[in-house]
């Protein structure tokens, strides 16, 4: 049997947000011509429509008075070779009202239109699954909206040009929120954090800086865990779970200041001289089961578990995002919610708190 290894991902929520953000359509152009059939005309399509291709341009609904008229699928693809399709009303060969739009990579744009850009309010499904409903600028988010991003995390206040700015509050699935200003995507001037763990601890600060908070490594360590036993036929262990950036078979106590300095660079929102949970014993084990839930489902594919420990260290409740299989992601919750966890630590008394596995599955010898 081919084995399996479990490749370890322990990425912040700002590549979550820059791949969401790499799925919008670049809209912004003004239509300069029709497209179409002479007898059948409509609104010229963005991104621009490759003529020489077989598939596209293309409308399938009514025709009047030599425009495109009526329900149907407007499907195109651009100079790249990637598909589009918009299933829209049209009346004089532009869009009214509403309409679904579908881009490449299996992200939706569900709302209103002008020249069939994205335009006004609408709901936007993006290839990585994150997800914003809100104000809509020529298919860019522009106005009020909110923000799902695939890692968990919210985002609700103003946007321009695609980007967080105005006034506008992001929630951290592990805890805390940051409230405040922002421009060009980062926090701008005065705001708040309210940091994770017990309520009621907050901190002014001007950018979004935490005072204290760990520097990342200069140099990171990459460790790799075997999987607990040999395939029959060999004495070899293959590697269950690799690129793991602190040692997976320790405590958290028995991590050096850097590598725990690693595991809270984790939390955004975590105050100063706080504690977050951690697997008892290290998260091998976790890593170990997983690994056999792959060779058995033989799922790949990006995975985020988040553990909310109370305050015994005792798993409340196990959130998991990712996969396509349910039980797969059902099995992988169930093996984060049977180890034990040191509990966070608040203030210097125990408190409930989010632990993350961020991980990526795949095959491979």
């Amino acid at each position: 049997m081919t084995p399996y290894k479990l490749l370890l991902v322990l990425g912040l929520s700002g590549a979550a947000c820059q791949s969401a953000l790499a799925q919008e359509v670049q809209g912004g152009q003004e239509a300069q011509h029709l497209a179409g059939a002479a007898d059948c005309r409509f609104g010229f399509v963005y991104p621009t429509a490759e003529a020489t291709l077989a598939q596209g341009p293309a409308w399938d609904g009514g025709c009047k008075a030599g425009f495109a008229d009526g329900k149907g699928t407007l499907a195109w693809s651009d100079s790249a070779g990637k598909r589009y399709s918009l299933e829209a009303s049209l009346v004089a060969g532009q869009v009214a009202g509403e309409g679904k739009l579908r881009l490449p990579g299996d992200a939706v744009y569900i709302g209103t239109f002008t020249n069939a850009f994205p335009n006004g309010h609408g709901y936007y499904r993006y290839a990585d699954g994150s997800r914003y409903e809100g104000d809509i600028r020529m298919g860019k988010r522009s106005g009020s909206g909110e923000m799902l991003y695939a890692d968990g995390n919210t985002y609700k206040g103003e946007w321009k040009n695609g980007k967080r700015d105005g006034n506008g509050v992001l929630t951290y699935i592990l805890g805390g929120r940051y409230e405040g200003k922002w421009a060009n995507n980062k926090p701008a001037g005065e705001g708040k954090m309210v940091f994770a763990g017990t309520p009621g601890r907050e901190l002014a600060v001007i950018d979004g800086n935490m005072p204290e908070r760990p520097a990342a490594p200069v140099a990171r360590a990459s460790y790799t865990l075997k999987e607990e036993s040999a395939h029959t036929g060999t004495l070899l262990r293959h590697d269950a779970a690799i690129n793991i950036p602190v040692p997976p078979t320790l405590p958290y106590d028995k991590l050096s200041p850097d590598e725990q300095a690693i595991v809270k660079r984790q939390y955004a929102a975590l105050a100063p001289g706080d504690e977050p949970p951690y697997p008892l014993g290290g998260p091998a084990p976790f890593y170990q089961t997983v690994q056999r839930i792959v060779s058995l489902t033989r799922q790949q594919g990006s995975i985020y578990v988040y553990v909310l420990v109370g305050k015994d260290g005792k798993p409340e409740s196990v959130t998991a995002i990712g996969l396509e299989d349910a039980d797969a992601r059902k099995a992988v919750s169930m093996a984060a919610g049977v180890l034990k966890y040191k509990p966070a630590v608040c203030g210097g008394q125990p408190c409930e708190m989010m632990f993350p596995y961020r991980l990526a599955l795949t095959m491979g010898r």
